[in-house]
């Protein structure tokens, strides 16, 4: 009998979870656009997601990035002239240490509560991003609209200095890559992957911030909301 009642409220525990969860993530979907997309015949770009399992980056054309100007087209020209731009982002910290990442599992742990720095990571590639990588990179075909609308989302994470450009961070990097000064927060409720989502939001794709905490749940909400 005691373990009747026990399983019972195990079971009702376990309902609750599970409703909860849903509630979150109906609370924190995003609609799209249907103007931007899905792209119409005639009028589609694609780009990349690349994804290594914790983190995502999206990958966009040079020859776009330079046609739309801005602080993208600035921090890219300084980066490197290759015809594919990675653009990525998160803590500082973080993101520009060069140690084996195991090792930082501490620091990045302290990084979901807040209130440090953050930049914008950018790398050039040499070639079409799916013949370079052979796994981790997904396809994504947008309007010419929402690529453009997309730059600009990207261009609002720049921190800009006095004389008008995007502030370069100090960090050791290699070459064809760089770091750039970034104004927004990162905190477990705005990772790396929530930030690659809301970039594919700007360009007219549905998504949900619950689910795109990790890459796996961002390429799911993108399978199931937008056809990716």
């Amino acid at each position: 009998m005691r373990r009747r009642i026990a399983w019972r409220r195990r079971g009702r525990w376990a309902l609750a979870a599970a409703l909860l969860l849903v509630l979150i993530v109906l609370a924190t979907a995003r609609g799209g656009d249907p103007a931007l997309y899905p792209a119409k015949a005639g009028d589609t770009v694609p780009v990349f997601l690349l994804e290594n399992g914790f983190h995502t980056d999206v990958l966009l054309p040079q020859a776009a990035i330079q046609a739309h100007g801005g602080p993208l087209a600035a921090a890219a020209t300084l980066t490197s002239a290759d015809p594919w731009m990675m653009v990525g982002w998160g803590d500082a910290r973080f993101y520009e240490a060069t140690s084996p990442w195991q090792d930082r599992i501490l620091d990045g742990l302290a990084a979901l509560f807040g209130g440090r720095p953050t930049v914008v990571h950018l790398e050039g590639v040499w070639d079409s991003p799916d013949r370079v990588w052979a796994s981790g990179v997904h396809r994504i075909v947008l309007s010419r609209e929402g690529l453009a609308a997309l730059m600009s989302r990207a261009d609002r994470s720049f921190a800009i200095g006095a004389d008008g450009k995007p502030e370069a961070s100090p960090a050791p990097h290699l070459g064809g890559e760089a770091f750039f000064q970034s104004g927004e927060a990162f905190s477990l409720f705005h990772l790396c992957n929530h930030w690659a989502a809301e970039l594919l939001n700007a360009a007219g794709v549905p998504v949900t911030p619950a689910l795109d905490t990790l890459p796996a749940g961002l390429l799911l909400d993108l399978w199931l909301r937008a056809g990716v």
